[in-house]
């Protein structure tokens, strides 16, 4: 009886919860896809994509990411320099012919507060998936004037490119190996 008990409660939990989750797009205007890394150990270089998508189910109610899958266009790289953009397309950084998207894929949101967070998933570069976290921080959720919701939320994390062979003829004496990642999101409810 207990087990049973027990199986009901964990069915309407697991049903309340799914409940909560909505559909989230991504306010394209308000958000920022960016990068940044060490050149010749001296600078940083600072870049970002202008072409992505997300798919999003986001808990507003628990403040919970229930799902995220993204996906960037290499294409869209920016650095402000147009003949740097165009080398980094090329087979000995991100492989575009052959890998033109970016993808990453939750597999888990761990929920420190409303405000803090961790997601984990793999993120997959040039062919090479890895799995990453990112630190995570819920800016806060309003309802719009036609009664939907809007929340906003930032990603950081950092990465080595030498885990995903990304440009593994180049010395970290010119580039270096480490990666930040940050990400700014504003989200629409559907």
């Amino acid at each position: 009886m207990k087990k049973l008990f027990f199986s009901s409660l964990v069915a309407v939990s697991i049903l309340t919860s799914a409940t909560f989750a909505k559909d989230f797009s991504l306010d394209k205007a308000h958000t920022s896809v960016a990068f940044k890394i060490k050149h010749l150990q001296i600078s940083n270089v600072n870049g970002n994509f202008k072409d992505y998508d997300a798919t999003i189910d986001f808990d507003s109610a628990n403040f919970e990411f229930k799902k995220l899958q993204a996906n960037i266009k290499v294409a869209s790289i920016n650095t402000e320099n147009k003949a740097r953009d165009a080398h980094l397309q090329q087979d000995d950084f991100f492989k575009a012919k052959t890998h033109p998207n970016i993808t990453f894929t939750m597999s888990k949101y761990e929920k420190i507060s409303n405000e803090k967070g961790k997601m984990y998933g793999a993120l997959n570069i040039a062919g090479v998936s890895k799995d990453i976290i990112l630190e995570t921080e819920i800016g806060g959720v309003i309802k719009t004037d036609s009664g939907k919701e809007k929340a906003g939320f930032a990603l950081q994390g950092q990465i080595k490119r030498s885990d995903f062979n990304f440009a593994p003829d180049t010395t970290s004496l010119t580039l270096g190996d480490e990666v930040q990642i940050n990400i700014e999101a504003e989200i629409n409810e559907k």
